[in-house]
């Protein structure tokens, strides 16, 4: 009897092991799922000939320049190719239509993140030229794009100054993009951003793909620091559905996930009393005259971290690590009031 009861416990075990195991699976794979459909792009095209007909058969494959990852795909009927998934970042493409095209070549393709970009290689005739080697930087466009969006590049997140390092701010760059002034709900904060009129708690902010939005008051989660951001897309309107939870605006934010190179950064920002110029408003009363005087109050912040990426092995594995710490220390102050607004005591 009681062997019976042991083994119907273990089954019980297991059957409830077996149910977490599936939940799990199935849940990170939607998760998965999810990230790579807002977290990637899309890059697609036409390979056409001389005439401009369209080439069947012809072997497209792009190269990450970081990662040293390869994706490739083969034209249809038509010429048309597909690549689905891309992170975003500069790509290598290589072309090959075949005995009777010349190979073609195009090292700087720069793919960003949400993009559904369109790029059309054009083929020549083999007798003609033996290769066609693209050197210019190339843009390609997005013919099919139906939302109002932007992408904030790590170009302008590196150059822009910025007071505090929120980088969601440079938001701000888009003129039909506002500050949202609504007062904040002590450990909430949103995002601090107003699309189309629509509190700053209408918004979706995710990170590689990733909910950062708090369920309860759609309040803003910890995200990461500037230094590990590579890029973030915002999209003001008309976004498809997979931007779900949002009635204002979508800011899709991509961290840096590290390459083949070893790069790597240390950095700090100190404001001290001692350097910095006083507070127009900062002042005390004197306990022996009464009389409110101008003072400097006391006031430290640092703003230090460091960052370093690299290849754990060569084009298969890469890490990225970042840390920030923000320490400050002032003296409150206020002006307000003084003299109790010239009201005596009633008697």
């Amino acid at each position: 009897m009681e062997r019976r009861q042991s083994v119907c416990a273990l089954t019980t075990k297991r059957s409830s092991l077996t149910m977490v195991m599936v939940c799990v699976l199935v849940l990170g794979c939607a998760g998965i799922a999810r990230a790579q459909g807002v977290n990637t792009s899309t890059l697609s095209g036409t390979v056409v000939d001389p005439s401009g007909a369209g080439v069947k058969g012809a072997k497209v494959m792009v190269t990450n320049v970081a990662t040293g990852t390869e994706r490739s795909a083969e034209t249809d009927d038509t010429g048309h190719y597909t690549l689905v998934g891309l992170p975003p970042g500069r790509y290598k493409m290589s072309v090959d239509g075949g005995a009777s095209f010349a190979a073609y070549q195009n090292a700087s393709i720069v793919v960003t993140v949400g993009e559904n970009a369109t790029l059309d290689p054009h083929l020549e005739l083999r007798g003609r030229v033996e290769s066609i080697l693209v050197t210019t930087e190339t843009a390609p466009i997005e013919t099919t794009k139906t939302e109002v969006s932007q992408t904030i590049e790590q170009r302008l997140i590196d150059n822009l100054p910025i007071n505090g390092r929120s980088y969601i701010n440079f938001t701000l760059t888009n003129s039909q993009t506002t500050r949202d002034v609504a007062p904040t709900i002590g450990p909430a904060p949103t995002s601090g951003l107003n699309f189309g009129g629509q509190r700053a708690r209408s918004n979706e902010v995710s990170v590689d793909g990733a909910d950062a939005v708090d369920n309860s008051v759609n309040g803003i989660r910890a995200t990461v620091s500037q230094e590990a951001v590579q890029e973030f897309q915002v999209i003001e309107s008309n976004y498809n559905a997979e931007y779900g939870r949002a009635t204002g605006g979508v800011i899709n934010i991509v961290t840096k996930s590290g390459g083949n190179d070893t790069h790597g950064n240390v950095f700090g920002f100190l404001r001290n009393k001692a350097f910095q110029s006083r507070n127009a408003f900062s002042g005390e009363v004197d306990p022996i005259t009464g009389q409110l005087r101008a003072v400097k109050q006391a006031f430290t912040r640092v703003q230090a971290g460091a960052t370093l990426g690299g290849a754990i092995k060569k084009d298969k594995a890469f890490y990225f690590f970042s840390y920030e710490d923000t320490l400050r220390e002032e003296t409150g102050f206020s002006s307000i009031g003084q003299g109790n607004f010239g009201f005596a005591p009633l008697n």
